[in-house]
């Protein structure tokens, strides 16, 4: 337990009284850490909340710029004394997303996440507080890490130079060379294995020392690019792509050699040219992917027309050919035409896949800018939006205030002046002043809508609400517009859970009583007034198990299927409507029901009789219900 003081320094516990504030301190432990010490770390169980009484809190997070990059940890967030941190523990799925570790000696207030959860759930009045000053802080907070976060990789993107592009041709650098490792133990295993198993006589030390050279220079390739493609810099990437070409035309004289002493253009393995080619089109410019096909063909073309006039020897394949096939020309042209036009062929096809996924890389990279520049701007549109909306509520409420108490003064004067008690009137003056008086009941009922939606969104709900018995709420509600009824001739029928009826109704909910009634009056009236002579409206109450379902049916004239979905809306009035309103009986109705957790829905016509309509919302039940009975009262 913590003194009750320290609570009152954090602005997410403003508005609690003291009691509640009792309630809070009893679940908190203070803990005090040393600079540096670790409080947790991303991936872990949520399990604590905490504030800060003294010190600071850094929270940090592990970032990867890009595929492949080394990871990075950045701090989000700097946490100053009297403010909280460590809401995943209030959150689902409880899971750390961030580490967080004390900058100098700290002092803390620890709560267990699952208390916390457990208080905030039984009693609505704290949780209500606190989940909405919560939310707004977590709002804030997440709009502040998103945009360090923003600032880091576009840090980074300019630090570098890189684009996505750029950072994917780097990064396969290194693929490349150990691409090439996989080649030395392939040339070693399929020469040991064509001259020792299946016979076929080469000169396979000459073969193995290649493999050997190609090994070699390999390392030294891997040193280079450790030492000088790590650092980002001026100039980075057009010497990685004379790198990579540099490779390609060391793999190509690597690889004639090969050809050279195994059977040169007899070998079927010539084919194999292409996977330089395609490796060239995907990674370099079309130049150098050209550039490097053209090699290919002039080193082919030269080995197979030196060993074909004699100027090297032929190494012929014992026991795979059973002809030499080197000095016949035709074939050998052949052969020539027709791995060099695939080599090309396919370095088109290479570049030009290659090139529209670069044009699409580049287009998407400028997307995500645009897209970052918009999420900045809708964050402020949306700061703006939230203050304009407070700024409303507060208006309205001042403003609803100070306009009551006149209006209702000049009500009171019209009272006086149209009872005789300052002089007889005459019937047109009497008239105006009926009309008069109507006119600001009209406007005093539209400021009390107004008031009551402002202290729905306020909270003020869940302050009064209290266990109720629901029978005189029911009871009341229909006392209000019996009168009504009684002019029209309506028949008034409830069907409640037995032991339900009238004032003795046993069952209790969480609720404010004033407020239930307001909803109930509301929609009985709604019912009274668009029911037609002679009509029927029904008020039933049903158990539901750990809920009750009350449902407010008629037979009038119904809403029309566009109007369903707006009819909760605030300031909307149906076609239908009768008289001068603002519109905002129903919209108050939905709110003040999902403020004692239900919801509130409407169907026309009646599923029950097609007819008229019918207005049903729901509120959590403390007490078990019973059995379901009928009552009927028929106003004449």
């Amino acid at each position: 337990m913590v003194p009750v003081q320290l609570l009152r320094r954090f602005e997410l516990f403003s508005g609690l009284t003291e009691e509640e504030l009792a309630r809070l301190a009893a679940l908190g432990r203070e803990e005090v850490y040393e600079a540096g010490a670790v409080l947790f770390r991303e991936g872990d169980p949520a399990r604590d909340f905490f504030l800060i009484l003294a010190g600071e809190v850094s929270l940090e997070m592990g970032v990867q710029p890009w595929p492949g990059a080394p990871k990075r940890r950045i701090e989000v967030e700097t946490i100053p004394g009297g403010r909280s941190f460590g809401w995943s523990a209030l959150i689902p799925p409880h899971t750390r997303i961030l580490s967080a570790r004390c900058r100098g000696e700290t002092r803390l207030i620890a709560f267990s996440g699952e208390e916390l959860r457990r208080l905030l759930d039984s009693d609505p009045k704290i949780g209500h507080k606190v989940s909405k000053r919560l939310a707004e802080l977590i709002s804030s907070r997440l709009r502040d890490t998103r945009a360090k976060l923003t600032e880091f990789l576009r840090g980074e993107e300019l630090a570098s130079g890189f684009t996505p592009e750029e950072a994917t041709l780097i990064r396969r650098v290194g693929y490349l060379i150990n691409f090439r490792w996989l080649a030395v133990a392939g040339v070693i295993a399929v020469a040991g294995f064509t001259r020792f198993v299946l016979g076929i006589t080469f000169p396979i030390e000459a073969v193995l020392s290649i493999a050997a050279v190609v090994g070699l220079y390999n390392s030294g390739l891997l040193i280079y690019a450790k030492q000088t493609l790590q650092r980002p810099g001026p100039g980075l990437i057009p010497r990685t792509r004379r790198f990579i070409l540099f490779q390609g035309g060391l793999d190509l004289l690597a690889f004639t050699a090969l050809l050279h002493f195994s059977g040169g253009i007899e070998n079927p393995f010539t084919l194999y040219y292409i996977f330089h080619i395609i490796i060239a089109g995907v990674l370099l410019p079309y130049r150098s992917a050209y550039f490097l096909t053209t090699v290919a063909a002039i080193l082919i073309t030269a080995l197979a027309g030196l060993e074909y006039f004699g100027f090297i020897p032929h190494h012929h394949l014992e026991g795979f050919l059973p002809f030499e096939l080197y000095h016949q020309g035709i074939p050998v042209f052949g052969i020539l035409f027709t791995l060099i036009t695939t080599l090309y062929v396919s370095t088109y096809i290479a570049t030009s896949i290659a090139g529209e996924l670069r044009k699409r890389q580049r287009e998407v990279a400028r997307l995500k800018d645009r897209c970052l520049l918009d999420m900045k701007e809708l964050e402020e549109v949306n700061r703006r939006l939230v203050e304009l909306d407070r700024l409303r509520t507060h208006f309205l409420a001042i403003a609803s205030h100070d306009l009551k108490a006149p209006l209702a003064a000049v009500q009171s004067y019209l009272g006086v002046l149209l009872g005789g008690f300052v002089g007889e009137l005459t019937d047109r003056q009497r008239e105006m002043l009926s009309r008069s008086s109507l006119r600001i009941k009209e406007l005093l009922n539209l400021i009390n809508d107004l008031l009551d939606a402002t202290r729905i969104e306020a909270g003020q709900i869940v302050q009064e609400m209290e266990e109720v018995e629901l029978g005189p709420i029911l009871e009341n509600a229909l006392e209000n517009v019996r009168s009504q009824a009684e002019e029209k001739g309506l028949k008034l029928e409830w069907a409640l859970t037995e032991g339900l009826s009238g004032t003795e109704i046993k069952v209790k909910v969480k609720a404010a009583a004033r407020r239930l009634e307001q909803v109930l009056t509301n929609l009985l009236n709604n019912a009274v007034k668009f029911t037609p002579e002679g009509g029927e409206v029904h008020l039933e109450v049903e158990d539901r198990g750990d809920h009750l379902r009350v449902m407010v049916r008629d037979t009038g004239v119904g809403i029309a299927p566009e109007e369903l979905p707006r009819i909760f809306e605030e300031f909307y009035r149906g076609k239908k409507a009768e008289g001068k309103g603002a519109g905002l009986g129903l919209a108050i109705a939905k709110k003040i029901v999902e403020a004692h957790g239900g919801r509130i829905w409407a169907e026309s016509p009646d599923p029950a009789t097609g007819k008229g309509s019918r207005f049903t919302f729901t509120l959590p039940k403390l007490s078990p219900g019973r059995r379901r009975s009928r009552g009927v009262d028929e106003i004449r």
